[in-house]
């Protein structure tokens, strides 16, 4: 289930919601207000990478830029 970020239209609360597919149609509910008039806002996500849990950032410092 992806975790999706919200805005209420109604109070202005931020909050994030799991929902079970995107084409889900339940309605979502503000927690603080319980308007249903919310906004999906657009979210990045983060990776981690190995058995640390320490992330892992590619930075270009190794790229060819296939001049000499």
């Amino acid at each position: 289930m992806p975790l999706y970020e919200y805005v209420c239209s109604h109070c202005g609360a931020s909050f994030e919601q799991w929902v079970r597919s995107a084409s889900s149609k339940d309605a979502i509910a503000c927690p603080q207000c319980q308007s249903v008039e919310v906004n999906k806002q657009f979210s990045t996500f983060g990776m981690t990478g190995g058995a640390g849990g320490s992330s892992s950032v590619a930075t270009g410092d190794n790229c060819s830029t296939g001049g000499g």
